[in-house]
């Protein structure tokens, strides 16, 4: 923590940095608990808000809150394409695979460079997608 005060980070990415750390150990609750002191810091940050979208709905942990916290992040940045993965990820872990991919295609084509967990969040939804024609 003191280094990145030392690098002038904010106390908002400071604590992110430390969900992170309790993410990569999956220590849920931790993390959790970091990413939102770091939007409760910065509550109409939309990076803030994705972020703990992302880990609400990749986690399972709340999805229907994380829809609701990216959709809020989307309206503020609406083209990012990270932002619009963590939406098509939510609609495909609430089911709406179409939409879902649709989500992912449009993220896939605004994406600087190459991302596997997008490229596999849109597999999926192309995957499910075609299982719900076939049935």
């Amino acid at each position: 923590m003191s280094i990145l005060k030392g690098q002038s980070f904010s106390e908002a990415n400071i604590i992110s940095n430390l969900g992170d750390i309790y993410f990569e150990a999956e220590i849920w609750d931790k993390a959790e608990e970091y990413y939102r002191d770091a939007l409760l810091l910065q509550p109409e940050n939309p990076e803030r808000m994705n972020h703990l979208a992302y880990f609400l709905i990749d986690k399972d942990r709340n999805i229907n809150e994380g829809m609701a916290l990216i959709d809020k992040a989307l309206e503020l940045s609406p083209d990012i394409w990270y932002m619009l993965d963590t939406k098509g990820w939510g609609l495909y872990k609430q089911g709406k695979f179409k939409e879902a991919s649709d989500f992912l295609q449009k993220a896939y084509s605004l994406k600087p460079i190459y991302n596997h967990e997008l490229y596999l969040h849109l597999e999926a939804a192309k995957k499910a997608v075609t299982n719900q024609k076939n049935n």
